[in-house]
């Protein structure tokens, strides 16, 4: 996929990294990488003792693993976990990031989710992205129409999608959750089993592939040669 800028969408730290060993094959030929997270983590706290450091502690984990993946830009917008709306105040911020980025392709969550936040977070994403590319709110940059637009995840909808192999960046998904400490106890894993994964499957990576289901509002006409 040779696009110069990317934006991938997630409503919290982690939930891009379904799409880790993509952003790392990209990141390495030379795509901008810009990660927007919609909200701050402030309920990541898998025990009490963790409920006072945990937003802190989830940015750190959050920068370990941009620096894995070669992401040029982090981007956090602040909601509060389980608050995130559909409001006029965060759509504006979404459309403000997007024409600032110009992204040529943009990567959200899919219609199939069931946390509230990812349901706001696809919602937002989709509709500033419209929004960015109409000629209003000028204070927020000049127009920007971002021509392809993709489900990274959890979605049903059977259409048109890229299947993007990775194989060779797989180990990449394992290098990154390992730096999501905070959330091991959720994933039921530790930091070390995740390193020492991501050491066996690039000695020996099978082949994978992600699959991006291309949205309905996405020009088949413009894509970019596949790599």
């Amino acid at each position: 996929m040779n696009y110069q800028r990317i934006m991938v969408f997630g409503a919290h730290q982690d939930d891009e990294l379904v799409m880790a060993a993509g952003m790392a094959r990209m990141a390495a030929n030379n795509t901008q990488v810009v990660v927007v997270i919609m909200t701050n983590g402030c309920e990541g706290f898998p025990t009490p003792e963790l409920k006072d450091t945990v937003v802190a502690l989830r940015a750190k984990e959050a920068e370990d693993a941009r620096r894995v993946l070669g992401v040029a830009r982090y981007v956090n917008l602040g909601a509060p976990d389980m608050g995130l709306v559909n409001s006029k105040e965060m759509l504006q911020k979404v459309m403000r990031i997007i024409r600032e980025v110009r992204p040529e392709a943009i990567f959200t969550h899919g219609e199939r989710e069931r946390h509230r936040d990812h349901i706001a977070t696809r919602d937002l994403s989709l509709e500033a992205a419209w929004h960015a590319g109409e000629p209003v709110c000028a204070d927020l940059g000049a127009p920007w129409r971002t021509p392809h637009l993709y489900y990274y995840k959890n979605t049903a909808i059977e259409g048109p999608a890229v299947l993007y192999d990775v194989t060779e960046f797989a180990h990449k998904h394992a290098e990154a959750l390992a730096t999501q400490v905070s959330q091991h106890t959720l994933f039921g894993r530790t930091r070390e089993s995740y390193l020492e994964e991501a050491v066996r499957i690039k000695a020996h990576p099978p082949r994978t592939v992600l699959r991006f289901i291309i949205h309905p509002w996405t020009n088949l006409n413009r894509f970019p040669p596949l790599d």
